[in-house]
């Protein structure tokens, strides 16, 4: 049937089923029940109300920071997502389902992140046409693959905002590899920073790859012959750093983000002993993620993940043809650059992320997936789709542990 279409409607069809498909499987695999952490909902209607705080404290909602010069409590996260809401919160009010939302964004990533797949893969030589096949199977290495599926169904205010800082982050992905406009790239950076603020440090792998791209052999050459364009790619992102001070001034008289440091008693918890922020945690935070392993008993789901973290070799093995993206080319090292930028902020933040595999680490997946995307090779193997499968296989398990049996 997709053979008898033309070549656009074909994709708009593929993509139609691939969405409706990542939207029912995050549905039906979700904790079956609206989130009760809706802190966005709730920071969108009092945007909406003209306020930057929220009026009221349910004990639940136990990372608000009271306000410090007048009345309410502000939410310490950035904002974004909030204000992408406030249509929805407009017509539906509170009742608004936050995990709904995540699932619209978790499937809407699927789709980049398989245009994402079609831009950086190096396709055979001697293809005629383009193999959907295997853009659906890196599709669905992101989508599935990784512990990017529990995020998507859950819909919490910390993995909503994961969901849609990687959405935007792929986006810019996308239209760095085709349009390629440097003022665009930076604004859906800014855009995911200002869901997850270390994804800023992805501007790295944009910077790289403008350089990269200077037809000058000289890199002195290519540096200078990059600053327009390297200002329009700082200048988009800086729209949102721009907003994300201002927010902070009007909060806290502070240009910078000091709220999560104004949690009522947040320096008192054992694992933020050394303050937020400190090189010693690095080790802390490398043992689950290179480490982590499930543990077995006989309590339902029988095999279970650790909450501090589990490997990312385990919940992702596909991601080892990362390592096989040719380290010479300008994208390889252009992301590498990226990861370890983005790395080094979360590895020594005191606080793993809670939660299926290491969380933190989605803030650099979108360049991880590029690189074992490109690491795969010319065509798709069959053991590229044994891992792939296996951990599709891993990732159903941790959703449905965490999501069934919290």
């Amino acid at each position: 049937m997709l053979q008898k279409l033309k070549p656009n409607r074909k994709i708009l069809l593929l993509c139609l089923v691939m969405f409706a498909v990542a939207f029912t499987v995050y549905y039906a695999t979700g904790e079956g029940h609206a989130t009760y952490y809706d802190y966005y909902v709730r920071l969108a209607d009092a945007f909406l109300h003209g306020r930057l705080y929220l009026t009221d404290n349910p004990y639940w909602l136990n990372e608000l920071v009271p306000n410090p010069s007048g009345p309410g409590y502000y939410v310490v996260y950035p904002p974004l997502p909030a204000v992408l809401m406030m249509p929805l919160v407009a017509i539906f009010g509170l009742s608004l389902n936050q995990t709904l939302v995540s699932l619209f964004f978790g499937s809407a990533t699927v789709l980049v992140a398989y245009f994402v797949a079609k831009d950086v893969a190096r396709k055979p030589p001697d293809s005629k046409g383009e193999h959907e096949g295997r853009y659906i199977w890196f599709a669905a290495l992101f989508g599935f693959g990784t512990i990017f599926w529990w995020l998507a169904s859950s819909g919490s205010v910390w993995l909503i905002a994961q969901v849609i800082s990687a959405f935007f982050l792929l986006l810019a992905i996308h239209e760095a590899f085709n349009k390629a406009r440097p003022l665009v790239v930076g604004l859906l950076l800014g855009a995911s920073f200002w869901c997850r603020l270390p994804t800023i440090l992805g501007i790295f792998f944009f910077a790289g790859l403008i350089i990269s791209r200077q037809q000058t052999s000289k890199w002195t050459a290519k540096i200078r012959s990059s600053l327009k364009p390297l200002l329009l790619l700082a200048l988009g992102a800086g729209v949102f750093v721009a907003f994300d001070m201002a927010y902070n001034y009007a909060r806290f008289q502070a240009l910078f983000d000091v709220a999560y440091w104004m949690i009522p008693g947040i320096l008192e918890e054992p694992w933020f002993h050394l303050g937020l922020f400190n090189l010693a945690y690095i080790p802390e935070n490398l043992a689950p993620f290179l480490m982590g392993l499930p543990t077995f008993n006989l309590t339902a789901p029988y095999m279970h993940a650790p909450i501090q973290g589990i490997a990312i070799w385990f919940t992702t093995p596909a991601f080892i043809f990362a390592l096989r993206s040719k380290i010479r080319d300008a994208v390889t090292w252009s992301a590498w650059a990226a990861i370890f930028a983005i790395a080094f902020v979360i590895f020594t933040k005191g606080l793993s992320g809670w939660g299926f595999g290491y969380r933190y680490a989605v803030d650099f997946y979108p360049f991880l997936f590029v690189l074992a995307v490109r690491g795969m090779g010319t065509r798709l193997r069959w053991y590229h789709k044994l891992l792939i499968g296996l951990g599709i296989a891993v990732n159903l398990w941790g959703t449905l542990a965490f999501n069934w049996f919290p």
